[in-house]
């Protein structure tokens, strides 16, 4: 473990620092702000992914460092422990499963190798590009091109093909991105009603982007705005007659800032040219096609359901590592003090639980969700508001160990020899009170992925910038004359949670007492 958190560590910074963007390993240094492209951007906004990004290295570095340093003293495994893995072992289904969950991990890890947009590799003139790695966003004239944005390597691979020299494309298993990708589009004009915009022949208000195009060039877009509940919300962007994005308005509440953030005496230009009105562009969901790639179809939307559950299956993952240190460090703290000291302290502590339990968890979400505004919502905001109440019910089963645990011999003769608490409790008691701890964390991985499925599925989750389950599920529900979109997310889910099941029955089961141990 010592070495893995060291490579992960220095590899993860030795990327960063050469440009490229590893699978997986650039995650570190995702953690952007979203000013950082603006000129009133303070230092913090502007640096905030690195700042993020090395500190987290180093910690990384650093306690790797720690575990080899620890594991150069003598250790054996204890008999019962060792009893404890050949059960597990022995137990067929479970141990199976273990060894899916592990595959599904590995393939997470490949990222963007395995799913996304960007070319693995491309040959153009004798050399050769590595798009997909790289942190560098190769334009469409950097392949013979004449737009300065960002290459389509679809594109590109189509017209390699045709016959133009010997250049080629490799593209990823699944050439799509898990979000914002598709290519086919269904045009709906926008209409004003008491001041909401709706699509024309709807009675909701629409919410998500439309555009508008340069008269008599419909192919190219002039702006693109974001709609929430009728309204303009967020940023506006403004784009030449090549592609090339020049200029950016924010728009709060359907009231746009009277002055661009970017792009100054360019935007009068664009603003003064002919264009269509607004127009909603709306994919209609495509059934599952091998020729196009798009393995498992597509949504409403137009985006690649497999590129949504691969990336769905990635944000989980990402969330049940965060959640299980989070949840359980303030857990078995907590308990382990409240069942070794008891008194006041547990006592206080008790009716403080039992208050925070009967907080309302979903009115909580809801009230932070219009605080914070959902389009600044993030992973880890989300994840933070969970762990606030998912901690209680470890407390729990660690105040009921720590109680009997505490009564025993041991604990009374490392007290005598002049342990403190620290000691005795993290070093004595929580080792033979961690069998419990064990057999919950595969089922505190169900929770939490049943958990953020369920706030995506009713509106209160991620938003559109991270691939979610419980959106594609939603999507898939109102658009039941496409079942695919049902069949592939409700199938992904349901194998995923199964693994975790039968992982965490045969965790059970291993670790069972009755199994090892003689009550007298």
């Amino acid at each position: 473990m010592g070495i893995i958190l060291v490579l992960t560590g220095l590899g993860a910074a030795a990327g960063e620092w050469a440009g490229l963007e590893l699978p997986s390993l650039h995650w570190f240094f995702g953690f952007t702000s979203g000013e950082e492209s603006l000129r009133e951007a303070s230092w913090r906004e502007r640096h905030q992914a690195a700042v993020i990004g090395y500190g987290s290295c180093a910690l990384l570095v650093l306690g790797g460092a720690a575990s080899l340093v620890r594991s150069r003293r003598e250790f054996h495994w204890n008999p019962q422990t060792l009893r404890m893995f050949r059960r597990f072992r022995s137990l067929g289904r479970g141990y199976v499963s273990l060894l899916l969950i592990v595959v599904l991990i590995v393939l997470a890890l490949l990222d963007h190798v395995l799913v996304g947009k960007r070319a693995l590799l491309v040959k153009y003139e004798d050399r050769i590009y590595a798009p997909a790695i790289s942190q560098k966003r190769y334009s469409e004239r950097d392949f013979g091109g004449e737009a300065l944005r960002e290459a389509d390597y679809r594109e590109l691979q189509a017209r390699f093909r045709g016959g133009e020299g010997d250049n080629w494309v490799v593209m990823p298993p699944v050439p799509f991105d898990a979000t914002f990708d598709s290519e086919d589009e269904l045009r709906v004009g926008l209409v004003k009603r008491e001041g909401l915009y709706y699509r024309e022949g709807r009675r909701k208000p629409f919410s998500g982007l439309a555009y508008r195009f340069y008269a008599g060039d419909p192919a190219r877009r002039h702006s693109m705005v974001r709609f929430r509940e009728g309204l303009q919300q967020g940023r506006e962007d403004l784009y030449e007659r090549s592609g090339d994005r020049v200029g950016i308005y924010v728009w709060k509440d359907g009231r746009r800032e009277s002055e661009p953030r970017m792009g100054g005496e360019k935007v009068a230009a664009i603003e003064a040219a002919p264009t269509t009105p607004l127009l909603a562009v709306t994919f209609p969901p495509l059934p599952p096609d091998v020729g196009s790639r798009h393995y498992l179809g597509t949504d409403s939307r137009g985006w690649d359901v497999l590129a949504q559950l691969f990336g769905g299956l990635q944000v989980v993952l990402q969330a049940a590592v965060i959640y299980l240190a989070v949840t359980y460090a303030v857990g078995v703290t907590i308990g382990c003090l409240m069942g070794y000291f008891g008194g006041v302290f547990d006592i206080v502590t008790q009716r403080f639980i039992e208050i925070l339990a009967n907080v309302p968890f979903l009115y909580v979400v809801i009230i932070i969700a219009d605080r914070i505004g959902r389009d600044n919502i993030t992973l880890v905001t989300i994840l933070l508001v969970i762990c606030i109440f998912s901690w209680i019910h470890i407390t729990y089963y660690m105040r009921t160990a720590t109680y009997k645990e505490k009564a025993r011999d041991y604990v009374a003769a490392a007290r005598v020899i002049g342990a403190g608490p620290g000691r005795v409790i993290f070093r004595h008691v929580l080792p033979n009170a961690v069998s419990t701890v064990v057999t919950l964390l595969p089922f505190s991985v169900a929770a939490i992925i049943t958990s953020l499925t369920a706030l995506d599925f009713i509106g209160f989750g991620l938003p559109d910038t991270y691939p979610s389950w419980g959106r594609l599920l939603s999507d898939g529900v109102s658009h039941l004359d496409s079942p695919w979109i049902v069949a592939s997310v409700f199938g992904g889910m349901v194998a995923v949670l199964l693994l975790v099941t039968f992982v965490g029955e045969a965790v059970r089961e291993a670790v069972d007492p009755k199994k090892f141990t003689t009550y007298r």
